[in-house]
């Protein structure tokens, strides 16, 4: 590969998966990372795990469409701060593989390798000094990195009392990914921002999600190690602090130790492609174009023959929030199955909560993806391709035809998917993405399509199916089978449906 990449087509294509071309590769197993960041003796702060979750209906939870309204907030304190972690990133079960731990997590993530980890910039919190912090997960505390007042990073003009910062570490997927490991890093960073987005909402806390920040003003405040770690999310917690010192400080952030970004390495061998590094630097905010209008996104070859109008049910049920998220597993036991209308719609339903014009994430982000089904037999719909419109409510199909075996075998001829009783699908037009917002947008659609895919993990849980996302595709293969446009590409696909029960 080459270091002249410099977009998100460029970053796409290269790193594209051929069948018969790929490269032999041998994991490290000497040198795996470590999945959990480690720092040298600095004080922390324990969270409480004894309070009881609070009983959220999650169908209630996913109906909500969330605005910034600090009027309506309550004082963030430290122990509805702890509830917030814990609904956003928590083990779930512990097992032991050849005699070594292993922690189970609410969040999918590519071959469980974990890139991304959590931060907390603290302006006003009760119980809490202001500050920037690390979380730490299995210890279910807080390492203090900073004391006192720190910048707000975006500035924003609505009242800050807290910032939870994702980022991704760049080896943890690339151990076995290499220099494609970036579209998974960015792909499980949308993983994690969505389980966040549904714990503040479940917590009736306002915030505002932002993708566009000074990177290496957002690495200095958190003391990432620009070559290995990037920051990718900041998700402002909003409220009213009338009467106290004004948010943040004025300046800085000033770099911190040496030992501190030492932490971002995870292992004593690390590989740094060079790939992975050009693109996301490419991407800084600092290049990022003004955007008057959007163009036209051009996804599919062929527009869809005709539309179905969704008719979800009008109160599915009720399911406890948290017991769904900790249920939730990558399920690949995939059985033909009838699948009910009313469970098929009611997935689509909770997938076009979190769209369109329902989503709460950047504008950007609204408009960077083409989302569409594959449906095989024993649907309450013919077998084919169909394009969800969310604001319409509406199904378009595309073709007809039982693609779920040939995108099977397109996905690295991973057949056991072709029993899926549905492929989601993720796609967006590259060249527009550069043409738009230059390669930062591909940060857009990647972290996008991680959010809504971990809402697909969720939703396709609630009904009892089995849930599994893809990565890992012959991207040109794909294409043509779907009949996409010159430039459009699939992201990422997640297959759902009934599993074979013990």
């Amino acid at each position: 590969m080459t270091q002249q990449i410099l977009t998100a087509a460029e970053y796409h294509r290269a790193t594209s998966y051929r069948r018969h071309r790929l490269t032999p590769h041998t994991l490290d197993w000497a040198h795996q990372p470590v999945l959990v960041k480690r720092y040298p003796e600095l004080p922390r702060v324990a969270l409480d795990r004894s309070e009881k979750l609070p009983e959220i209906d999650y169908f209630d939870l996913v109906h909500r469409c969330r605005t910034i309204d600090s009027s309506r907030s309550e004082p963030l304190d430290i122990q509805k701060l702890s509830t917030a972690f814990r609904l956003t990133h928590d083990v779930t079960a512990r097992r032991e593989y050849m005699g070594q731990p292993f922690y189970y997590r609410s969040v999918a993530s590519a071959g469980a390798l974990y890139p991304f980890e959590l931060y907390l910039a603290v302006h006003h919190i009760d119980g809490l000094d202001p500050g920037v912090y690390h979380y730490h997960l299995l210890d279910f505390s807080l390492t203090a990195l900073r004391r006192g007042p720190v910048p707000e990073i975006p500035p924003v003009d609505c009242g800050v009392v807290a910032t939870v910062y994702v980022t991704g570490i760049f080896f943890r997927s690339a151990w076995k990914y290499r220099s494609r490991a970036y579209r998974y890093v960015l792909l499980d960073a949308g993983h994690l921002l969505e389980n966040l987005r549904l714990a503040l909402g479940a917590l009736d806390l306002s915030f505002s999600i932002h993708l566009d920040f000074e990177d290496e003003r957002a690495a200095t405040l958190l003391g990432l190690d620009p070559q290995r770690e990037a920051c990718l999310v900041c998700v402002h917690l909003h409220g009213d602090h009338t009467g106290k010192k004004k948010t943040g400080a004025a300046n800085g952030p000033k770099p911190l130790s040496g030992e501190i970004l030492q932490a971002s390495t995870v292992s004593d061998k690390e590989v740094a492609y060079a790939d992975i590094l050009t693109v996301h630097r490419a991407g800084n905010v600092a290049n990022n174009r003004s955007v008057d209008a959007l163009p036209t996104f051009h996804v599919l070859g062929n527009q869809p023959a005709a539309w179905i109008d969704l008719n979800p049910p009008d109160h599915p049920g009720s399911a406890d929030y948290a017991r769904v998220l900790w249920q939730r597993r990558s399920r690949r036991n995939f059985v033909p199955a009838s699948v009910p209308r009313d469970g098929f719609m009611t997935f689509v339903d909770l997938m076009t909560r979190s769209m369109g014009k329902a989503s709460v994430m950047p504008s950007a982000c609204r408009s960077v993806l083409t989302t569409g089904f594959l449906t095989g037999m024993g649907m309450p719909i013919s077998p084919g391709f169909y394009l969800l419109d969310p604001d319409a409510k509406r199904l378009g199909r595309v073709f007809d035809g039982r693609l779920t075996e040939p995108v099977a075998a397109a996905c690295l001829d991973q057949m056991w998917l072709k029993h899926a009783a549905l492929h989601l699908l993720f796609m967006t037009d590259l060249a527009a993405l550069d043409q738009t917002w230059g390669p930062r947008g591909y940060r857009y659609a990647m972290i996008e399509a991680g959010s809504l895919g971990q809402q697909a993990y969720l939703a396709a849980t609630v009904l009892g199916w089995g849930v599994c996302g893809i990565g890992a595709i012959y991207d040109r293969e794909a294409a043509v089978l779907l009949d996409l446009a010159v430039d459009g590409a699939l992201l990422y696909l997640v297959g759902a449906g009934p599993v074979k029960t013990r």
